[in-house]
Formats: C-alpha cells, structure tokens, sequence
C-alpha cells in the first residue's frame, strides 16, 4: 500500500456519500462528478439538505460555503477528504 491509496480510497467514498446526498436533494441521480450542483436543479435550500445530511453522515459540521465553494460531486468530496 502507498501513502496515497488510503487517502485515495477515502476520496471515493466521499465521492459515493456525496453523490448519495445530492440525488436525495435534487431528486434525481442524472448529473456526473463534474457537473455544478445549481446546473442540475440545486437550490440553497437543496445546498443546505447536502450539507445536512453529509455532516450527519461524517459526524462533523459542514458549513454550506463549502458546497458553494465546491459545487461538483469530485469537488466537494475532495474538500471533504482534505478536511478530515
């Protein structure tokens, strides 16, 4: 194992929980890793739901500006993944 594939293997299941959380507030799952989450139906209310239930999930508090700042499925779990 290298230094990177903990890190790696964290990412993606990041990834998996984030898209998890954004099919659950847009109420669909047709968007890619790198499509912006107000471009495929997102709201801030939607926002506030991903944020939700991801800390829910992570046992940690997201502030919503990390979405805003992070609006792609690989984005914000490689934020997230960064911020463990």
């Amino acid at each position: 194992m290298t230094a990177t594939e903990p890190e790696t293997r964290g990412t993606a299941e990041l990834t998996e929980l984030v898209r998890k959380a954004w099919a659950e507030a847009l109420g669909h799952d047709e968007f890619t890793d790198e499509d912006h989450f107000f471009h495929v139906g997102g709201h801030s209310l939607g926002a506030l739901h991903v944020v939700r239930d991801l800390g829910a999930e992570l046992g940690r508090k997201i502030p919503v500006r990390v979405l805003f700042g992070n609006p792609t499925v690989r984005g914000l779990a490689e934020k997230l993944a960064a911020d463990a």
